[in-house]
């Protein structure tokens, strides 16, 4: 009886003690959740962070993912480099332009395209007596940011059409505002993206063209990036981040989904939804396709130096 007490004594001091140093799983499993910050602009192309979060993939992880809507790299990329945001979305010409700068920015994931068998951006107009390019020297055109993937396509695309863009003025206008600036003829034509370019063929928009596919087809041109000294000092939470993405990538696979996505976090209405192009996302892309890129800034003066296409994203092995 002395000894089955003792051993009983040994076995629940054993456990005490066991329990003051191993926290519980569900204990665990609250301490390595981390909070972060995701700039996003929220439309199709960046619709796998909603696929992330809505399939359980960033809780999986133990992410608390905040997604902020913002209206590009260009305001995304100031706030990454002040912490305000610890991963955010971004174009070539974005992390391009911060690197020549001297702001260490770095791809995590580089992964949106499109081509021209289901191109996402078109110039749209709805002033009847603009039929081409060349109808719109001496008027104003939006994009959403200057000195972006938007802005220096469109104005590619008016000098494959030999249109010189400074016969042209170019104002920034937020996406969702575009058809609305159309139909107050604040501007004469807008580089649209989905949804808002079906948005606004079926209000009677049209297309005068396709400034990203038909000048360069297919081109990768956007993706999710950081600043290098956090992702270096987080890795594990870069590598959960990007596996959480991936996954959603994955699942984009499948054009239901990626509509089914929209659907559940916006107000696009449904006929839109299934008419809408939607483009191609990939999870490993080569970097030496951002070099159409590298060509397009030298041009426009964004950039005077050769990149190292390599150093733009980010392993993390």
């Amino acid at each position: 009886m002395k000894l089955r007490t003792l051993t009983t004594a040994v076995a629940v001091t054993i456990a005490i003690a066991l329990c003051a140093v191993a926290p519980s799983q569900d204990a665990r499993a609250q301490e390595q959740i981390t909070k972060i910050k995701v700039g996003y602009i929220p439309i199709g192309v960046y619709s796998y962070f909603w696929r992330a979060r809505d399939a359980g993939y960033f809780k999986e992880e133990n992410l608390d993912v905040e997604l902020v809507p913002m209206a590009g790299g260009g305001q995304i990329i100031p706030a990454l480099q002040s912490g305000a945001l610890q991963f955010g979305i971004t174009d070539a010409l974005g992390v391009l332009n911060a690197r020549n700068g001297g702001i260490p920015v770095t791809y995590v994931s580089f992964n949106f395209s499109q081509a021209s068998d289901d191109p996402i951006h078109a110039v749209l107009t709805m002033d009847p007596d603009i039929k081409s390019a060349a109808d719109l020297k001496g008027k104003a055109v939006a994009t959403n940011l200057s000195y972006n993937t938007d802005w220096t396509a469109m104005r590619e695309w008016f000098r494959k059409h030999n249109v010189d863009p400074k016969s042209v003025t170019f104002r920034e206008i937020p996406f969702p505002d575009m058809i609305a600036a159309l139909r107050s003829k604040t501007v004469s034509a807008v580089g649209a993206t989905e949804p808002f370019l079906t948005l606004g063929k079926e209000q009677g928009a049209r297309v005068l063209g396709y400034h990203f596919t038909d000048v360069k087809s297919p081109v990768f041109f956007s993706g999710v990036a950081a600043m290098l000294p956090y992702v270096e000092g987080n890795r594990a939470v870069a590598k959960r981040f990007r596996r959480a993405i991936n996954r959603a990538l994955d699942d984009f696979k499948n054009p239901q989904i990626v509509r089914e996505t929209i659907a559940a976090n916006t107000k696009v209405p449904p006929a839109v939804i299934e008419k809408m192009a939607l483009g191609r996302w990939e999870k490993n892309v080569p970097p030496e396709t951002m070099s159409f890129w590298v060509d397009a800034a030298k041009k426009e003066g964004i950039i005077n130096s050769a990149a190292d296409l390599n150093s733009l994203v980010w392993q993390g092995d």
